[in-house]
C-alpha cells in the first residue's frame, strides 16, 4: 500500500506543477482560457489522465472568477453548467478567483486532487481573510491521526470552524439521503485491497465518486495506519459578507503510520502573485 501513498503525493506534485506554469500572465484571461492554459500543461504529463475524474465541470477543472460582491464564487455545485467555466468572467488585478483540477495516476488510478483560492490584488483585508482561511483549513488536517473517526474529524472541524466562519461547502448525500457536512473524503483505493476501479476511464470516475467515504458526522470509517484524504472546504465570514468565500484543498497521506500533509501550495502562490501567503 506505500506505493499507493507515493503515487498520491506524486500526483498531486503534478498538478501543483500544472498550476505553477499554468496559472502565469492572467490578467485580462477568461475562465476559458484559464482552464485551456491547463489542459495544454496537463497534455505534458502522460503519468495522468488527460482530463480530471471529477466531471462535470467539463475536464474535470473548475475555474471561477468575480469581483464585488462575489457571487459566482457562492455556487451550490460545480456540477452545475452555470459554473463552468464561461467566457464573460475575467481576471484582474481584484478578481477573487478559485481553480480546482482533479488528476488520476494512469497506472495506480490514485487522485492527486488540488484547488485554491486565487486573489494578488491589493486589498489587505482579503488577503488577510485568505491567510486565515488557509490556516483554520489546514488547522483541520493536523488534528487527523490513526485511529480517529472520520465523524470524530468531521466534529472538530465544525466546532473549529462555525465560531469563526458560515461554512459553504462541500454538502454531500449521504447513503441514507441525508444532506451532512462534508469536509473531504477517501481516496478510494489508497487503504483497500484489490481495490477494482475498472479498466475505461468513465469507469473509473465512477469508482472514484461512488466508492468515497466521506468526512461527516456519521461515517465511522477509522484512520488506518496507511490511507490517504482530502480535507476541504469553502468558508465565509458571516459577519462580513462584503468579503469572498475562500476556498482550499489539502490532502493527508498516512505511510505506516507517519503522517504527511500534502500542501503544494508555495510555487503556486508565487506564480498567481500571492507571495502575502508565503510570509509569516
Amino acid at each position: 500500500m506505500s506505493d499507493l501513498i507515493e503515487a498520491v503525493k506524486k500526483t498531486r506534485e503534478i498538478a501543483a506543477d500544472i498550476f505553477t506554469k499554468s496559472l502565469t500572465n492572467l490578467e485580462g484571461n477568461s475562465e476559458v482560457e484559464i482552464k485551456e492554459k491547463l489542459l495544454s500543461k496537463i497534455k505534458n504529463h502522460s503519468e495522468i489522465f488527460p482530463k480530471g475524474w471529477y466531471s462535470p465541470p467539463p475536464s474535470g477543472i473548475a475555474v471561477l472568477l468575480d469581483k464585488k460582491p462575489y457571487e459566482r464564487l457562492l455556487f451550490k455545485s460545480l456540477r452545475n453548467s452555470e459554473c463552468w467555466p464561461n467566457e464573460t468572467s475575467k481576471f484582474d488585478k481584484e478578481t477573487v478567483g478559485m481553480v480546482y483540477f482533479s488528476p488520476v495516476d494512469c497506472k495506480t488510478k490514485m487522485l492527486g486532487d488540488i484547488g485554491l483560492t486565487i486573489y494578488r490584488g491589493n486589498d489587505k483585508e482579503i488577503k488577510e481573510y485568505i491567510k486565515k482561511c488557509y490556516k483554520s483549513i489546514l488547522a483541520v488536517t493536523k488534528h487527523a491521526k490513526v485511529g480517529m473517526k472520520f465523524s470524530d474529524l468531521c466534529i472538530f472541524a465544525d466546532n473549529s470552524l462555525k465560531n469563526k466562519y458560515k461554512i459553504v461547502g462541500w454538502m454531500t448525500a449521504s447513503p441514507k439521503s441525508q444532506k451532512l457536512m462534508n469536509f473531504g473524503h477517501t481516496i478510494p483505493g489508497s487503504f483497500e485491497n484489490n481495490f477494482v476501479f475498472g479498466n475505461a476511464f468513465e469507469e473509473i470516475k465512477e469508482s472514484i465518486r461512488t466508492k468515497r467515504l466521506f468526512i461527516n458526522e456519521i461515517d465511522n470509517f477509522e484512520i488506518t495506519k496507511t490511507c490517504a484524504f482530502t480535507v476541504e472546504t469553502r468558508l465565509l465570514d458571516p459577519e462580513k459578507l462584503y468579503l469572498p468565500v475562500v476556498y482550499f484543498h489539502f490532502i493527508v497521506c498516512f505511510n505506516k503510520g507517519k503522517k504527511e500533509v500534502l500542501e503544494n501550495f508555495s510555487e503556486i502562490f508565487k506564480t498567481v502573485g500571492m507571495d502575502y501567503m508565503n510570509s509569516k
